[in-house]
């Protein structure tokens, strides 16, 4: 057998230097002290017999391997942490950690909803959630179960349609009423930025150009507040709209967007898994 790392204790530090760009970011991301961040970069190096590191005054800069072997780091913390979450309790109790991984807006407007209604039925049952509109690896166990409006590819994934999730327009009350889709074309929108996704889509759903954008934002979440405090007319999800009180704007003006609940093959045998995405598969349909 050829070599292996003495210790995976380093490689959070090389993985946060990496992402977060620097010795200090990486050590208020870790929570430790700079000298600490720096002797486990040097330890991983020794452990390597490589170098990770350009050393300069102005900090460190990745070499080519580093590069090269970030994605390997990443999934070594992302396998040792399912490792700590399967072993958080055991494999046939409804106890122990759970991971889930969704957007943003299903993090923040569906989810709760969601969970309190688990844990009422399972109360041992605890949840990490990462919201991201980067889909998680699940293959890498990056995540135990998934909400996503892609489908998945990666082999071993079990991968349950949900209802397609239908999304409008919507303004806030009082927003001043928009007739027509040539009255939409003047109206007052919230679209996003450098993504420039929605005005091309609408584009291409037959809409006329929108003349009067008046925010541009690539966050959803953002884009939702400014609908709700009035600032014109943009894309929301239709049941989350409802619950927000939003006015529907053009209701022949619509898209359905397609929705999976996700999880790895091996993660759905163990109990408390396979019991939140049962729960979710039976909550998510009323909530999107």
């Amino acid at each position: 057998m050829s070599n292996i790392l003495r210790s995976i204790d380093h490689i959070p530090a090389f993985h946060a230097v990496m992402t977060h760009g620097s010795l200090s970011a990486a050590a208020r991301a870790l929570r430790i002290a700079q000298p600490t961040v720096r002797r486990h970069i040097e330890a991983l190096e020794a452990d390597l017999n490589t170098q990770l590191f350009s050393r300069a005054a102005n900090g460190l800069t990745p070499t080519a391997l580093a590069w090269t072997l970030l994605p390997m780091a990443q999934s070594v913390l992302e396998e040792a942490a399912a490792l700590h979450r399967t072993a958080s309790a055991e494999s046939g109790a409804l106890a122990g950690v759970v991971r889930l991984t969704s957007s943003r807006i299903v993090a923040t407007h569906v989810l709760p909803t969601a969970l309190k209604q688990i844990t009422a039925e399972a109360p041992q049952i605890k949840f990490e959630i990462a919201a991201t509109d980067v889909a998680e690896n699940l293959a890498r166990r990056a995540a135990d179960i998934a909400v996503r409006f892609t489908q998945p590819t990666q082999h071993a994934l079990i991968a349950v349609a949900l209802p397609a999730v239908e999304v409008g327009l919507f303004a806030a009350p009082g927003t001043p009423p928009v007739a027509d889709v040539e009255a939409l074309s003047k109206a007052p929108f919230v679209a996003d930025d450098r993504e420039n996704l929605i005005l091309p889509a609408l584009t291409a759903a037959g809409l006329p150009t929108l003349r009067n954008i008046v925010v541009r934002c690539d966050d959803p979440l953002a884009q939702i507040a400014h609908l709700q405090a009035g600032m014109g007319v943009g894309l929301c999800q239709v049941k989350l709209a409802d619950r927000l009180g939003l006015v529907r704007v053009l209701p022949e003006v619509r898209h359905d967007m397609p929705a999976w609940l996700v999880v790895h093959e091996d993660q759905s045998q163990i109990a408390r898994i396979r019991f939140v995405f049962d729960a979710l598969k039976s909550a998510l349909p009323l909530l999107m």
